[in-house]
C-alpha cells in the first residue's frame, strides 16, 4: 500500500509541474509564410493609423488614412483630414502630392533603402543580411518580430513587424530612427483591391521633379 501511495503521489507531482514552454517561432520563417500568403492574394487596401512620436516625448501626432499595397513593388498612403496628402512609391520612383493643391513632387529614390520601406519591399533573404531578428508569439495567432540592424550606420536603430499569421497580413510596423523619433503604423481591415489604378500617379496633378540630395 505504501509503494502504491508513493507512486500515486509521484504521478500527481509530475502532473503539477508546469508544461515546457513552446519554443518561439522562427522570425524569418514566419515572415516568409506571411509574405507568401500575401503575394498569392493580389493587391490589397487597408485602413491605417500612423503615430509619430518625437524623441523625448511620450505621445505624438496621429493621422489616419487608406493604404494600398501591391508587393513587392508598390505602396501608396492616402492620408485623410485635417491634412490630406498622398504618397506613392513604385520601384525607385516616389510621388507625393495633395489633391487640394493640384501640384506634387516626383523624385527618384532607392526605396529599398528608405527607413521602414525596406521592411516591406525587401525579400526575406535580403532582410536577414541586414537585421538580427527574434520572434515573440502574441495572442490570436499573431507574431511580433523585433529587428535590429546589423550595421551600426543604418538610418534606423530598431524596428518591429507585427504579423497576423492566420490572415497572412502585416498588422503593424514601427521603427525608431537614429535621432530617437518613433514612427508607428497600425494596419487593419484589409480587403482585395480591384485593378491597379491607384498605383498610377494622377494625371490631374502638375509634377515637379526633385533632384536627389
Amino acid at each position: 500500500m505504501t509503494r502504491r501511495l508513493v507512486r500515486a503521489l509521484a504521478a500527481l507531482a509530475l502532473l503539477a509541474l508546469p508544461a515546457a514552454a513552446a519554443p518561439p517561432p522562427d522570425p524569418w520563417q514566419a515572415l516568409s509564410e506571411v509574405r507568401a500568403q500575401f503575394a498569392g492574394s493580389g493587391p490589397r487596401v487597408a485602413d491605417f493609423e500612423q503615430v509619430y512620436i518625437p524623441a523625448g516625448f511620450a505621445q505624438g501626432e496621429k493621422e489616419t488614412g487608406r493604404l494600398a499595397l501591391s508587393l513587392p513593388d508598390c505602396l501608396r498612403w492616402d492620408y485623410g483630414a485635417p491634412y490630406p496628402k498622398s504618397f506613392l512609391v513604385c520601384g525607385n520612383l516616389a510621388h507625393y502630392w495633395s489633391e487640394q493643391d493640384g501640384v506634387g513632387k516626383r523624385q527618384r529614390i532607392v526605396g529599398r533603402e528608405e527607413p521602414g520601406l525596406d521592411l516591406l519591399l525587401l525579400g526575406v533573404a535580403e532582410l536577414s543580411k541586414r537585421y538580427r531578428a527574434r520572434a515573440e508569439p502574441l495572442p490570436l495567432g499573431q507574431v511580433r518580430i523585433h529587428l535590429v540592424p546589423l550595421q551600426p550606420l543604418s538610418s534606423i536603430t530598431e524596428a518591429t513587424l507585427t504579423l497576423d499569421h492566420a490572415a497572412g497580413v502585416v498588422s503593424g510596423l514601427e521603427y525608431r530612427d537614429r535621432e530617437g523619433n518613433l514612427t508607428r503604423f497600425v494596419i487593419s481591415r484589409y480587403s482585395p483591391l480591384p485593378g491597379t489604378e491607384l498605383f498610377t500617379p494622377p494625371a490631374t496633378v502638375a509634377w515637379e521633379d526633385v533632384e536627389e540630395p
